[in-house]
């Protein structure tokens, strides 16, 4: 069952990148694999790191500024004390989602780059 189920789980990392060649055909496969390599990497980093810190503070800032005053001190507790565990929640399938983006882009484009391992911050 275990072999079974990390089989899958590389198969289904392996396959993803193949999505990436709809438009054309491939010269190499250093981009598929690359984009792969880039999806196993950058899913489970964009899930930290949305998780951790974007979302959350996000969802404070936004909720502050829904309160009346972004910069206020008592509508950024209750927006902290709303949005930080909001936010968390919705990190998860957010940074999720917007990893495996970043990695089939940039890791078919600069297969095995700086830029396809580290999910950037290019939506600030």
């Amino acid at each position: 069952m275990k072999k079974s189920a990390v089989l899958l789980a590389i198969f289904a990392t392996l396959g993803t990148g193949s999505a990436s060649f709809a438009d054309g055909a491939m010269d190499t496969g250093k981009s598929c694999v690359g984009s792969s390599v880039a999806m196993v990497v950058d899913v489970p980093e964009g899930i930290i790191v949305d998780t951790a810190y974007k979302c959350p503070y996000k969802a404070t800032k936004s909720l502050a500024s829904a309160f009346g005053d972004e910069n206020g001190w008592k509508q950024n507790i209750v927006g902290a004390v709303i949005g930080i565990p909001a936010g968390a929640v919705f990190g998860v399938p957010y940074g999720a989602v917007k990893g495996g983006q970043h990695a089939m882009s940039v890791g078919y484009d600069k297969p095995f780059s700086k830029e396809a391992f580290v999910v950037s911050n290019e939506n600030k």
